[in-house]
């Protein structure tokens, strides 16, 4: 292949007419200088054979020089020579000298590895018959152009066949015409690019844009550039996305300062005009008014680019939303001044358990400082109360689920001990390896000795201190099994107080409360070791008398405690009360055998004592059975009362104590007896119970207390909640929750607005299966209340397996506030108890405004009690409410 350079090569010619040149200069001026002189001919003769010497010496020297000059520029010309034979052949693209009819007269290493052949092989081969073009006659058309100096060189796409295997390589192609030239003929130069390799560079190029892109907008960014010299700017679809703009892209004339807050236009404005003059980077946050009227935060990073004059050309840089960093910021804030806040003590440390960070109720929990507790464990708090397995059953918890809860006793600084309730858990980072532990504390002393006083009024009565009528009961079972089993006599005795209502009326029962708890005293006092006590109502009281030989030790005990029942009670006044006590006796196994009949014996013997002047013991005896056809006969008539449509239900509202507001109603049932008039429910509920009319009586109760409430809403009364007790054996007998079903369904009230009262003892009992009742009645939608709270229930831990929403505060609890300390004291413990629970608290039997302030103060929800309303018919009520609606 020819290779033209820069070093130009000296023709033949051109030294002939360099030489002819100097000849005749030479032959003209030697001339004229002779005709100037005026020598002899001799010394003229001489002179001219000096100047032919001269002559041939000069010319020999240029002769010289020009060969030298010739031979250092054709060496020149070589090394030129070789050096670009290498760079052609090297060259990353195909190169080819191509005949005017398509052989191929020389082709470099590039395009001999392109084809997968060498050149040898290639000079065999026809140019269009190997490189070949997507449309021949195009192609044709332009190498003819070319061929007709049209054009100087024609671009095009062609295919390469490989001859080896036939693999397709696209090219583009390049072809320049070079005519002949000398010895060398008329031939095309051919370069070939490989469009592979365009398209990879293309590609990569694509890729690396794309990842900066994705680079800039996973970093929640956009990118804007600015051409300073046209006064345009361009942004990423992130920004528009950014800015919540709805549209394709932004308008021709979009200009982000002009989305800029007052407060900062001038401070970006000034900053920009600095990065520009100076070069230093533009770095602002600034708040910029959003497509939907908001304002956000923004920070915005940007260079200036030079052009080749050194002047600003262009302005480019990111936006970012800041928005999500400051919302965290403002979360973090909050989340610090909310800890700093809490209640509870919080503590976080690292993983070996040195305390990094504290808040200020760790301080007032465990009376140490900051600077006292940082870099220390938690051992300094160490009580010393559990042992090595309690601590590795706790860090084994932590390991297993990442957290830990319970109660733990722990030291504070001045020394004591206490117990708080403690959670921690594990902090992981995004690889899940533990790098804090967060431990969160309060103190439940208060809450324990609550917890603990209600769990003693669970099984003992709250005035007296002696076992409740469940507890007493379930220790009276105990011992006739024991009693059964050894072959032994027992007896139960019954005490009723004499006269006690009187002591009550006389001076009130705030002073009868203390004679009571006086009595109970000294009636403990006088028993024997391993007999039983405990209350059974408001003024009766019940023995378990033990390990007997015969009926005579049963009364002999029986005067006993008659006797420690008369002594005088004396006031701090001065003044005495003396109260009396009439004692029923039923013999283990004589007069019953079962823990229940031997409670009913001594109860009926309590009144043939009272008939033989009170003050008096007596057994049970058969003719006392006359009480039972009493109670037979009463069932018959309350039989007739049901079937004959003499019940009727009154209704008692219940106030809202926050509102003042009629928020519902408890439906209570009346015997509108021909002849009697209005029975109370004390009178026949209990023989509807033994002799299981509670069963169709509940029913009727539940039936009409629901179209009663349908019927107010139907009347256009606001939504009220209608209340209904539910007795013990109703609960435990009938199929209470399908009876409810179908009262709802036929009359249409809603499940929500009825609220079913269920007494602690019925829950007590059969608990398993008291809870599934329970949760099938919550699947109806109504609400469930426990009546009567705090007479009995026998353990608050099972209290809270049941799905109740509203704990009733029993009337005896009530009746003595604000003289009692005690009531007091138990009243709020409840309504704590029930709020913690997620419970709603109603007071029951509100009789004065001193008891619904002190309930008021203590975050009751609502009341009921003559305070507010007796029990009234259901006109009388919806009377009463229309009035509150008028009001």
């Amino acid at each position: 292949m020819r290779i033209t350079g820069c070093i130009p090569k000296l023709a033949p010619w051109w030294g002939v007419v360099l030489y002819l040149v100097f000849g005749v200069a030479w032959v003209f001026v030697g001339d004229a200088l002779l005709a100037q002189w005026s020598g002899t001919p001799e010394q003229i003769a001489h002179f001219q054979t000096w100047k032919g010497w001269l002559y041939v010496c000069v010319t020999s020297a240029m002769a010289g020089w020009l060969l030298g000059r010739m031979r250092k520029v054709e060496r020149q010309r070589s090394a030129v020579a070789r050096e670009l034979a290498q760079i052609v052949h090297h060259a990353p693209v195909g190169m080819a000298r191509v005949a005017i009819d398509g052989r191929i007269l020389w082709a470099n290493g590039c395009l001999c590895r392109m084809l997968g052949e060498d050149l040898q092989a290639l000079q065999a081969l026809n140019f269009r018959d190997v490189v070949r073009a997507a449309d021949p006659d195009h192609a044709t058309q332009q190498i003819e152009r070319l061929l007709a100096g049209e054009i100087d060189h024609y671009l095009g796409a062609r295919q390469c066949h490989r001859p080896s295997d036939g693999r397709i390589v696209h090219v583009l192609n390049t072809v320049t015409f070079v005519p002949a030239e000398g010895d060398e003929p008329a031939h095309l130069d051919c370069v070939l690019q490989d469009m592979g390799e365009i398209q990879a560079a293309r590609t990569a190029l694509e890729r690396s844009e794309t990842r900066l892109r994705l680079a800039v907008e996973g970093s929640g960014g956009g990118m804007w550039d600015r051409d300073l010299l046209r006064a345009r700017t361009v942004f990423s679809p992130s920004v528009a996305r950014m800015l919540h703009y709805k549209g394709d892209d932004f308008a021709r004339d979009f200009r982000l300062r002009e989305r800029l807050h007052p407060d900062d236009s001038e401070r970006v404005r000034l900053a920009v005009r600095y990065a520009l003059a100076s070069g230093e980077p533009f770095v602002e946050k600034a708040r910029l008014r959003c497509f939907d009227g908001d304002y956000r935060w923004f920070m915005a990073r940007g260079v200036r680019h030079l052009n080749e004059a050194g002047q600003p050309e262009r302005f480019s840089g990111i936006l970012t939303d800041l928005t999500r960093e400051r919302q965290i910021d403002e979360r973090q804030r909050l989340a610090s001044t909310v800890m700093d806040h809490m209640s509870e003590g919080v503590i976080v440390t690292d993983t070996h358990n040195r305390i990094l960070s504290m808040n200020a109720s760790v301080t007032r929990l465990l009376g140490y400082s900051e600077d006292e507790l940082l870099g220390k464990t938690p051992r300094v708090f160490k009580s010393e109360r559990h042992d090595r397995a309690f601590y590795e059953a706790m860090w084994e918890s932590m390991k297993r689920t990442g957290r830990w809860q319970g109660e733990i006793w722990n030291r504070r600084k001045n020394g004591e001990v206490f117990p708080e309730h403690m959670s921690m858990s594990v902090v992981r980072d995004a690889a899940g390896t533990a790098t804090h532990y967060v431990c969160m504390f309060t103190d439940i002393s208060d809450e324990k000795a609550q917890h603990q006083r209600l769990e003693f009024l669970a099984h003992n009565d709250a005035l007296t201190g002696l076992s409740n009528r469940l507890w007493f009961c379930g220790q009276l079972e105990d011992a006739v099994v024991q009693a059964r089993a050894s072959g032994e006599r027992m007896a139960v005795l019954h005490l009723n107080l004499d006269r006690f209502k009187d002591v009550n009326d006389s001076y009130g029962h705030a002073i009868g409360d203390q004679v009571l708890k006086d009595i109970a005293r000294r009636v403990q006092a006088a028993m024997r070791p391993g007999d039983l006590l405990g209350r059974m109502a408001g003024d009766e009281l019940a023995v378990v008398v033990r390990h007997l030989r015969h009926a005579d030790g049963a009364a002999t005990v029986a005067r006993q405690l008659i006797a420690a029942v008369a002594e005088p009670w004396r006031s701090p006044d001065g003044f005495e009360v003396v109260a009396g006590a009439s004692v029923g006796i039923c013999m283990f196994p004589d007069h019953a055998a079962t823990a229940q009949t031997l409670l009913q014996g001594a109860h009926a013997a309590v009144y043939g004592a009272k008939a033989l002047g009170r003050g008096a013991w007596c057994f049970y005896t058969e003719e006392m059975t006359q009480s039972a056809r009493d109670r037979l006969t009463l069932e018959s008539r309350l039989r007739l009362a049901l079937a004959h449509g003499h019940m009727v239900l009154h209704y008692q509202p219940q106030i809202d104590i926050a509102t003042g507001r009629i928020v519902g109603a408890e439906a209570l049932v009346r015997w509108n007896d021909p002849e009697e008039g209005l029975i109370a429910p004390g009178r026949f509920i209990p023989v509807a119970e033994v002799s299981g009319i509670i069963g169709p009586l509940g029913e009727w109760i539940i039936g009409e207390a629901c179209r009663q409430g349908q019927r107010w809403r139907e009347e256009g009364l606001p939504a009220l909640t209608v209340a209904v007790n539910v007795s013990p054996r109703q609960f435990q007998l009938t199929d209470l929750v399908g009876c409810t079903a179908s009262a709802l369904q036929e009359t249409g009230f809603p499940a929500a607005m009825l609220e079913l009262e269920i007494t602690e003892s019925a829950l007590a009992e059969r608990e398993d299966e008291a809870r599934q009742t329970m949760r099938r009645l919550r699947d109806l939608g109504l609400r469930l209340a426990v009546d009567d709270f705090g007479t009995g229930y026998s353990s608050l831990a099972q209290l809270k397996r049941f799905p109740i929403d509203v704990l009733k505060i029993d009337q005896g609890f009530i009746r003595d506030i604000p003289h009692s300390a005690d009531d007091m004291a138990i009243s709020a413990a409840i309504i704590a108890m029930g709020h913690s629970m997620g419970l709603k608290v109603l007071a029951e039997g509100v009789e004065t405004a001193e008891q619904l302030a002190f309930l008021r103060e203590r975050g009751c929800d609502s009341f009921q009690g003559y305070h507010c309303s007796r029990p009234v018919p259901a006109a009388a009520f919806a009377a009463l409410v229309r009035a509150q609606q008028a009001g």
